[in-house]
């Protein structure tokens, strides 16, 4: 019954701009509604069809569907919307226009385009490389990896040798902020950039710090923002966070978390951020997820398994939270949590135990570098359920930065 599941999404995702158009979309319940939502497509204007068929499909019961509007235009991607649709579409919508959450998410989406900029969305398998920077022991080394042939390259160093910094990828341009300097409390707060759209990327140290000088944090693109969260300071274990607007060039505090949080993992899903684990007291198991429109953290079931060092990607609308260190041990397992059913299930381990480590996610597969004593990489498949060996990592590096480029 799961392969037919699977086949079924899978002819549907190839098929999905039809699918939204159809007369029988407009017939669907709430409930799969979203999950068509949910769905990914190579189809790069399948964010207009969505938009689109949410709204033919609330106006045909407008009395009965209205209160759905706010939930289901939350599930689409506006950062892949071009401004002119921004404007000319969604902006005059009354459906939006009527509703405080939507008018404020179309409002933060235009604010981070108003240089014209809009986010590029890459088609499964356009994307066959992986950037990794730095490393308690190679702290100013990058290197690109192919993930079709395995080659390993090199790329230009950091300016700042950076232990235990966090990185994303806006647009190309790979944004490498906070960390330390080895082996001492000099703790970072500045921020370079690597811009890999230009013909020979260099790294550009003119770039705002941020407010908090953070190390051993997290940090996840949503939304055109780029946000931050805990670590570890001069004043000690942090539960502080910010964002940062690209376009604006502009840091800003947001809410704290619950609790302080070090080496955890920090993702972002349907809008939201998801902080998992980490380290202040003791190592802990909890996680809690922020919502930009409230700006509130609330906790969500904590892990089956207290990690910290770990790291987490968003695959198929679950979230996995791979590796790390229990207190006692460097682990291997992996778990993942269910966004609509709100419980973790354990997912086979990985061949290596990874304290450290670091994943991203590249053409529907999960792949993982590095960490303390792990040699290889490999990779997850979701359709055969089943960690596979890629190859020997290119030196020992724990703690590094992974990004898909």
């Amino acid at each position: 019954m799961g392969d037919l599941v699977q086949a079924a999404e899978t002819f549907i995702s190839k098929n999905l701009g039809a699918v939204l158009k159809s007369t029988d979309f407009l017939q669907l319940g709430v409930d799969d509604v979203k999950a068509m939502l949910k769905l990914e497509s190579d189809n790069n204007l399948i964010d207009e069809d969505k938009y689109r068929s949410v709204v033919a499909w609330t106006k045909l019961e407008l009395v009965e569907r209205r209160k759905h509007f706010s939930d289901l235009f939350h599930l689409i991607q506006l950062e892949y919307l071009s401004k002119d649709f921004l404007n000319n579409v969604v902006r005059k919508e009354d459906l939006v226009g009527s509703s405080l959450e939507c008018t404020n998410l179309l409002i933060t989406s235009l604010v981070s385009r108003l240089s014209g900029h809009q986010v590029c969305k890459k088609s499964k398998g356009q994307s066959d490389e992986i950037l990794m920077i730095s490393g308690p022991h190679c702290q100013r080394s990058v290197a690109k990896f192919n993930t079709k042939t395995n080659q390993w390259s090199n790329m230009p160093d950091t300016n700042i040798a950076r232990m235990f910094p966090s990185a994303v990828n806006y647009n190309q341009q790979i944004l490498l902020m906070g960390g330390a300097k080895r082996y001492t409390s000099t703790y970072y707060n500045s921020v370079e950039m690597l811009d890999l759209n230009d013909e020979n990327p260099k790294w550009d140290s003119n770039l705002p710090s941020m407010i908090e000088k953070r190390y051993a944090f997290a940090s996840v693109l949503l939304n055109g923002l780029v946000y931050c969260a805990g670590g570890h300071s001069d004043t000690g274990c942090l539960s502080s966070c910010e964002s940062y607007n690209p376009e604006e060039k502009k840091w800003s505090s947001i809410r704290n978390m619950n609790q302080k949080r070090v080496s955890h993992a920090l993702v972002s899903a349907r809008g939201l951020l998801y902080a998992l684990g980490g380290w202040s007291d003791n190592i802990t198991n909890t996680a809690e997820c922020y919502d930009p429109r409230n700006g509130k953290w609330e906790y969500i079931p904590s892990m089956k398994t207290r990690r910290t060092e770990l790291t987490a990607v968003v695959l198929n609308n679950e979230i996995y939270a791979i590796g790390g260190h229990n207190g006692s041990n460097y682990v291997s397992s992996v778990e993942k949590y269910n966004l609509d059913t709100k419980t973790w299930i354990d997912v086979p381990s990985m061949n290596e135990r990874r304290n450290g480590g670091s994943a991203c996610v590249v053409d529907g597969l999960i792949w993982v570098f590095g960490g303390e004593d792990a040699k290889l990489v490999e990779f997850y498949d979701p359709a055969t359920n089943k960690w596979q060996v890629s190859t020997n990592m290119d030196r020992h590096r724990s703690s590094l930065c992974v990004l898909s480029i």
